[in-house]
């Protein structure tokens, strides 16, 4: 099987779980939260890494651009929808779930270094505070959207 095919694997086993312990009508709710935080930061960031040359998808064949995977995007958009539905909101829980997120996010970037289908400077440091960073950013801009959001739809 060539290495290209690993992606669309891991995109489709994270929809089903998502499809298995997600509600459809919370799917749609926090769908454009994954597309936002997930799939568009993603690709944000893999420019970044291309053109820096610190980091960049190998072996990705047909399915990527200007060093962008596609299926790397949907699947972050998938995982970010499965954060979003189980992010506690008490104030020291989310802490710690996005601590874990930080580090289970820190493992699966090293598989993917380790499977040939990512090349990166650093293994540690730069992952490490890329994923602090972007999962800051995310978990505070869901809580800001979805605050506005709803204030919006009381008002109505």
């Amino acid at each position: 099987m060539p290495l290209y095919f690993i992606y669309p694997i891991f995109t489709t086993i994270f929809s089903v779980i998502l499809l298995a312990n997600v509600p459809r009508k919370e799917i749609q709710r926090l769908s454009i939260y994954g597309i936002i935080f997930g799939g568009i930061l993603d690709s944000l960031i893999h420019i970044f890494g291309y053109f820096t040359g610190l980091f960049a998808w190998i072996n990705y064949g047909p399915f990527g651009f200007i060093g962008v995977h596609i299926f790397a995007n949907v699947s972050w958009s998938i995982f970010f929808i499965l954060y979003f539905y189980f992010l506690p909101p008490q104030k020291p829980l989310n802490y710690v779930f996005a601590g874990s997120g930080i580090f289970f996010s820190l493992m699966y970037y090293n598989m993917v270094v380790d499977l040939g289908i990512l090349k990166s400077s650093s293994r540690v440091w730069l992952p490490l505070l890329g994923f602090v960073v972007w999962f800051s950013i995310a978990t505070w801009g869901y809580y800001k959207l979805n605050s506005f959001i709803e204030r919006k739809t009381f008002q109505k």
